[in-house]
This record gives C-alpha cells, sequence and structure tokens, in this order.
C-alpha cells in the first residue's frame, strides 16, 4: 500500500532484473522465502544495486509487477526484497502484466512512473517508461542504472 508521501512509482520484475533467469532455474511453486533463499542462492543479487539507488528518495515506492506475485503474497514478497522494505507498497494484480500496471495507474492516479522489466513482449504497443533490461545483467548493467538514476533525479527527458 503506497504511503501519503510516496508519489513515484517503480514497478519492479525479478526475473533478469534483480538476478539472471538461469539463478531460479528449477525451482517449482509453491515456495517460501526461505526455501527460495537458501536452494537459490543467486537469486537477488542485483537487490543491493536498486537499494542504493533508491536510498534518500522516500517518495519513491516500488510495487512487484514480476510473476511472482502469483506465487507469493505481500509479506512473503516484503521478505523477499528486505534491503528494499522501505519503498515496498506491495504488488500489483494478478494477471497480464500490462493490463494490471494500467490498471494500478488509473486507481492511484499516479503519472510518475518507471518500470523495469526484461521481456519487451509483456508490454505490447507503446510503453514510453519501460526500462528494459537485458536478462543476462539486470539492474548491474550500468546503462539501466543510469536511465534509473535520470529518473529518480526527475529528468524526465529520457522518454521519447
Amino acid at each position: 500500500m503506497l504511503q501519503p508521501h510516496q508519489t513515484r512509482v517503480v514497478f519492479l520484475d525479478f526475473d533478469g532484473v534483480l538476478h539472471p533467469p538461469k539463478a531460479i532455474a528449477g525451482a517449482q511453486p509453491p515456495l517460501t522465502p526461505a526455501q527460495i533463499q537458501q536452494g537459490w542462492s543467486g537469486t537477488f543479487v542485483h537487490l543491493h544495486v536498486l537499494q542504493k539507488l533508491l536510498e534518500g528518495h522516500p517518495e519513491i515506492a516500488v510495487l512487484v509487477s514480476s510473476s511472482w506475485r502469483s506465487y507469493l503474497n505481500a509479506e512473503e514478497l516484503k521478505e523477499l526484497l528486505n534491503p528494499i522494505s522501505p519503498w515496498f507498497a506491495g504488488a500489483v494484480r494478478k494477471g497480464n502484466r500490462d493490463e494490471a500496471i494500467k490498471e494500478w495507474l488509473e486507481q492511484h492516479s499516479i503519472q510518475d512512473y518507471v518500470i523495469l522489466d526484461d521481456v519487451a513482449k509483456f508490454f505490447p504497443g507503446v510503453w514510453p517508461r519501460l526500462i528494459l533490461c537485458n536478462s543476462a545483467l539486470g539492474i548491474s548493467d550500468p546503462a539501466v542504472q543510469q536511465k534509473l538514476q535520470l529518473w529518480i533525479q526527475g529528468e524526465h527527458s529520457i522518454y521519447p
């Protein structure tokens, strides 16, 4: 849930953004956060990058748009995202990622947002606020970090 001071949103995918997809290879939901952390130690290896970028920006909220929202509840997602828990605001509804994000934006009247994802086909049409990641690098990619940093600093000319 958004806090009153949170007026900007990052919609966050996990696989291909916070870790390479191979980091979770072989996992079969449902799994608990503890099982994920113990059995797949390569998951969330780039979470610290996002944490560092968000520091000093309490106006930003993070909403999970990852398919993991279909298998884990908000508390479990928050547990996995513990380093960024001050920014965690829940997840969009289950279903198609693009439709869930559009619906959430309409319901909450948020205009200032970005989407971090590695799969362009989940966003048919025009999505100028999509920061597309190379799935092997995710948010560890300096180009992705630069785009996100510009958005965090309020630079909106990054959008076509």
